[in-house]
């Protein structure tokens, strides 16, 4: 009964900010599905299903790369797949942001002329997100 009640808890923080993108074929959902960070480890025949990214906001700390790797896990088991290659975890830059910002004051002096001052501003920032790609096996 445990189980049933946190399972629902843990789809709700693994279904936060990340999005979880596939793009291939789909078979009935599997039970189980394997592991690898090398297409080179797995030892049955196979066949490439399909891609799968995951992202989230580099700076949301509940998507750790264990919770990346079990949100895809779970989109494989539901697109079918019998095992999952990672090929990537990293940040990428998704945008980037600038701003200008000037302004000119006018003042009169006291020997009756003027003083013109100028301000410049300019600002930036650098949006990220944490990225993990995979790609989606079904054995042969």
């Amino acid at each position: 009964m445990r189980r049933a009640i946190y399972t629902p808890v843990l789809m709700i923080l693994l279904s936060g900010c990340a999005s979880i993108s596939y793009l291939g074929d789909a078979y009935p959902p599997t039970g189980h599905v394997d592991l690898f960070f090398s297409e080179n480890d797995v030892e049955k025949d196979y066949r490439v299903i399909g891609r799968m990214g995951a992202t989230a906001d580099a700076d949301e700390l509940m998507y750790s790369t264990e919770k990346f790797t079990q949100a895809i896990l779970k989109k494989a088991a539901e697109k079918g797949a019998d095992a999952v290659v990672i090929l990537d975890f990293g940040k990428v830059t998704t945008a980037v942001n600038a701003s200008r910002d000037r302004t000119e004051t006018t003042e009169e002096t006291n020997r009756g002329g003027t003083v013109t001052r100028e301000h410049e501003s300019v600002s930036h920032s650098v949006e990220e997100k944490r990225r993990v790609e995979a790609l989606v096996l079904k054995y042969k």
